[in-house]
Formats: C-alpha cells, structure tokens, sequence
C-alpha cells in the first residue's frame, strides 16, 4: 500500500509533482528544476528518489552528466495524481 508520506516527504518535492503535472510530456533536466524550484540540484536528486522507486518519474543520465526527468503518464500512481489535480482546479 502506498501511503502520500511515502510520496510527498516535502514542500519541495510537492512543487516538484505539481510543476511536472503542469507540465505532462515535457522532459526536464536536473538544473533547471533546481532553478525552477530555487533548490539546489542535490536537493532535486533527493527529492525524486522516491518518485522514481514508485514510477511517477522517470530518470535517466546521459553522457556528461545531465540528468533529465519526465512525468511517468503510462504510471497507474501518475493517472491519479493527474486526475487528483484536475479534480482539486475545480473545486
């Protein structure tokens, strides 16, 4: 059973799903997240580590050393926080 503690450890990390469920289908790299959220990028890898273990995010490093990440939309977890959001905009 997945617990929303076990999802949502911060305020960061709650900006950081809710910028992502904004944003579906674009891809972000781990500095401009950091900026974005005026975090620094240690902060961002901490932070998604449970989003990845639980596949709302996926993670991936590339030659160089960038670090870009998605919004996981085929994710079970991911369709509900997406309907979740669209829900809590209506209210």
């Amino acid at each position: 059973m997945t617990r929303l503690t076990d999802i949502f450890q911060s305020r960061a990390q709650v900006k950081l799903v809710e910028h992502l469920l904004e944003n579906p289908g674009k891809v972000f790299n781990q500095s401009s997240l950091a900026s974005f959220l005026d975090v620094s990028p240690s902060t961002i890898a901490r932070i998604i580590e449970p989003l990845v273990q639980h596949g709302i995010v996926l993670f991936d490093r590339y030659e160089g050393g960038m670090k870009i990440l998605a919004l996981n939309q085929d994710n079970q977890k991911t369709k509900v926080l997406v309907d979740f959001n669209e829900k809590l905009k209506t209210l």
